[in-house]
């Protein structure tokens, strides 16, 4: 291990073979906490490449519980923007569910923002920790299924503390959001720059998806902006990169303080306010995104379609409905009574 610190201190890039063989390490918890710091920040500053992304995905889909699923799509942050937005791609994924894609959200607490995806479903009664068998029975009758990251990547508990005390986006947050357990057809991958939106294109070009994207927005979003342009490297039968805009939409620029918070209280407030359809600046944030998955899915022709149809969703109060329908059966699946 050593000599991978040292080659990552000198900024050399490792193999796949050498990354993946490291991860492997770090997940058996053979190596030190000292030296899994320092790997994950020599590979931080030099900047992560490809071929170190697939030898970590490697190595975390081997270690992972694997659930079957047909034909499902993710819709997936990988964090680091310390914007503290609200948790858009969990809401966009049960608004492309509600109109009838079946999605596998793969995702965790938070690690370098102050509420994630699994601090939001616990928050609304989702039993987070069910396992493989829900899951499936989940897929089956909702078209929706929260699959939260350390019950199917229970390795990841080794080297969760130093991430936790890091506090900085790090491999495992490009690695980790493409080891969904269901191993979906289709993924939407945020990032927070167009350097690592490029970077995670040549990575997940090579891993058996039918069609993605990777989006990335201002100000360093790693989502589709309600702020500014975003950028949306897609791939849905032929690779073209789109360049999209609020007004594009037809709808102003909001400001990133009108989606965000700066506590856990205020995030969970604008996200239910959002799927609601009353704080219009979070539903509009959340149609985007779902918007673009709708596109990248092909069930419309346009990003433009998508998010009309998705506002749509929100507003009649559709999107809600499927929440509640999805927190009902997962308690009544888990054997829990009503939230």
């Amino acid at each position: 291990m050593p000599s991978l610190i040292s080659k990552l201190a000198e900024r050399k890039g490792l193999t796949e073979e050498e990354a993946y063989n490291a991860c492997l390490d770090m997940l058996r918890g053979s190596i030190d906490p000292v030296e899994v710091s320092a790997i994950l920040m020599g590979l931080r500053v030099k900047g992560e490449e490809p071929e170190e992304i697939r030898g970590f995905l490697r190595a975390l889909r081997e270690y992972m519980i694997k659930i079957r699923s047909r034909g499902a799509l993710d819709i997936v942050g990988t964090g680091g923007d310390g914007l503290n937005t609200i948790n858009v791609s969990t809401l966009a994924s049960i608004v492309v569910s509600s109109i009838g894609i079946p999605v596998a959200k793969h995702g965790n607490r938070g690690f370098s923002s102050i509420f994630g995806s699994a601090d939001l479903m616990e928050t609304l009664g989702y039993p987070i920790e069910h396992g493989a068998d829900i899951a499936e029975e989940m897929l089956e009758k909702e078209s929706f299924v929260f699959l939260y990251a350390p019950v199917y990547h229970r390795a990841l508990k080794i080297v969760s503390p130093v991430r936790k005390k890091l506090g900085i986006r790090t491999i495992f947050n490009l690695a980790a959001p493409l080891a969904n357990p269901a191993t979906p057809e289709i993924q939407i991958v945020g990032a927070p720059s167009l350097n690592i939106a490029r970077v995670l294109e040549k990575a997940i070009r090579e891993i058996g998806l039918k069609r993605y994207a990777i989006v990335t927005g201002y100000p360093g979003m790693d989502e589709v902006s309600p702020s500014g342009a975003s950028h949306i490297l897609v791939n849905r039968d032929e690779y073209r990169e789109i360049v999209i805009s609020p007004g594009d939409l037809g709808i102003r620029e909001i400001p990133v303080q009108e989606v965000s918070g700066r506590t856990r209280d205020e995030v969970f407030d604008k996200d239910v306010k959002g799927l609601r359809g009353e704080d219009r600046s979070a539903a509009i944030f959340i149609a985007i995104n779902a918007g673009v998955a709708l596109y990248v899915a092909g069930e419309v022709s346009s990003i433009v379609e998508g998010f009309e149809r998705s506002l749509k969703e929100i507003l009649t109060g559709k999107a809600w409905k499927k929440l509640e329908s999805i927190i009902s059966t997962s308690r009544r699946l888990a054997g829990l009574g009503i939230s």
